[in-house]
C-alpha cells in the first residue's frame, strides 16, 4: 500500500511539475524565460550591459547596476524618496529592456547586440562606477554622498513596476514644463497606458529650465530645408512661422515653417533644444527659440519627483503619479 501510494504521489507532481518545467524554457536557444512577477515568477539578478565607455560587454548584478545608475541620473542632493523613486525606476527599465531582448534578440540595438543595454546616456541609461564617481566628484564627495546614494537603491531591492504583470518602460527626464508631463503617444506616437500625461509641479528649481537657442536666420533656413526641400522662405520674414498644433501637455506637436509642417520632436533634434515646450522669436539677423523644461517630458519628471519628495510624499507615491495604473512589486 505504501509503494503504491509513493508511486501515485510521484505521478502527480510529474503531472503538475513538467508542464510549468516546459513552459519556463524557451524554444531553440535553452534561455530561460523568467514568468511575470505576479505568477511568482523570478527574473535574473544578473545580466549583460554594454559599457559604451570601455567598448566591451559584461555581466554585473542588477543590484551593483542600479547602484551605478541612481548617482548618474540623478543628483546627489536630491531627497531620499526622490532617489528610491529613480531606483525603482531605473531596476524597472533595465528588465523591461531584458525581457524584449530575450523574447527577440535580432531586435536588440546594433551598437551593443550581445546586451540588453548599455552605458550610453542618449540610448539608455547612464552609468557611474565608484572609481568613476570618484574621478568626477572627489574623494570628500564620494565619502560624503556615495553610501547614502547606495543605500536608497538597497532600501528599495528588487521592486519593480508592472503593468498587467510586465515590467513597465519606466522611462524618465530631468524637468518637465509647463506644468505636465507629456503622453507618451504625443513623443513617440505609441500609446502606454501607463505613460499618460500627468500633473508636475516644482520642475523650475531645476537650473537652466528656461534656456535659449538662437541662430542666424541663413543657419534657420539651410536646416530646415535640408530636411524639408520644399519649404519656401519669402523676404517677409514675419510669414516664416505659421500655425502650430500642441500636445496635451502644451508643448509644440506640429509648427508650419516655410510652408512645411514640422513635428516639434524634429525640430528639437535639427536645433538642439532642451525640449519640446518652446517659443519661437524671427528678427533681421536671428532666429531664436525660447524653450521650458529639459528631456523628452514622457513619464517620470526628476524635478517633479524632488517636490513631491521635499512635500512629504514617498517613493511609491512618487512613482504612483507618474507611472499611472503601475504597481510596484518585488521580483
Amino acid at each position: 500500500m505504501k509503494r503504491l501510494l509513493l508511486t501515485y504521489l510521484g505521478c502527480m507532481a510529474v503531472i503538475f511539475i513538467l508542464p510549468a518545467a516546459l513552459a519556463a524554457i524557451s524554444s531553440g536557444d535553452g534561455v530561460r524565460l523568467p514568468a511575470p512577477p505576479s505568477e511568482g515568477g523570478t527574473l535574473p539578478t544578473e545580466l549583460n550591459v554594454y559599457f559604451s565607455d570601455e567598448g566591451q560587454t559584461r555581466a554585473i548584478g542588477i543590484e551593483e547596476y542600479v547602484k551605478g545608475v541612481l548617482p548618474a541620473e540623478m543628483p546627489a542632493l536630491f531627497a531620499p524618496e526622490a532617489q528610491k523613486a529613480q531606483a525603482v525606476a531605473a531596476r524597472t527599465y533595465v528588465y523591461h529592456k531584458y525581457l524584449n531582448y530575450v523574447k527577440d534578440p535580432a531586435a536588440a540595438s546594433p551598437a551593443h547586440p550581445d546586451a540588453a543595454v548599455c552605458t550610453d546616456p542618449a540610448h539608455c541609461n547612464a552609468y557611474y562606477s565608484e572609481q568613476q564617481l570618484i574621478q568626477r566628484h572627489g574623494q570628500k564627495w564620494a565619502e560624503e554622498y556615495l553610501a547614502k546614494i547606495r543605500s536608497y537603491a538597497d532600501d528599495t531591492a528588487g521592486e519593480i513596476l508592472v503593468y498587467d504583470d510586465e515590467p513597465i518602460l519606466a522611462v524618465f527626464h530631468a524637468a518637465s514644463a509647463g506644468g505636465a508631463t507629456e503622453a507618451s503617444g504625443d513623443v513617440w506616437a505609441r500609446d502606454l497606458p501607463y505613460l499618460v500625461s500627468v500633473k508636475s509641479a516644482g520642475e523650475e528649481a531645476k537650473a537652466g529650465f528656461v534656456s535659449a537657442v538662437s541662430v542666424s536666420r541663413q543657419e534657420f533656413t539651410a536646416k530646415i530645408k535640408e530636411s524639408f526641400p520644399n519649404a519656401e522662405f519669402s523676404e517677409n520674414s514675419g510669414a516664416w512661422i505659421g500655425e502650430r498644433t500642441r500636445t496635451q501637455a502644451n508643448h509644440i506637436d506640429t509648427i508650419t515653417v516655410g510652408g512645411a509642417e514640422i513635428k516639434g520632436t524634429q525640430i528639437r533634434a535639427m536645433f538642439g533644444l532642451k525640449s519640446t515646450y518652446f517659443d519661437i522669436a524671427v528678427d533681421e539677423k536671428n532666429v531664436t527659440f525660447t524653450v521650458q523644461g529639459a528631456g523628452h517630458g514622457v513619464g517620470m519628471s526628476q524635478y517633479g519627483a524632488n517636490h513631491m519628495a521635499e512635500n512629504g510624499a514617498d517613493y511609491k507615491q512618487i512613482l504612483e503619479n507618474y507611472y499611472s495604473g503601475a504597481k510596484i512589486v518585488k521580483y
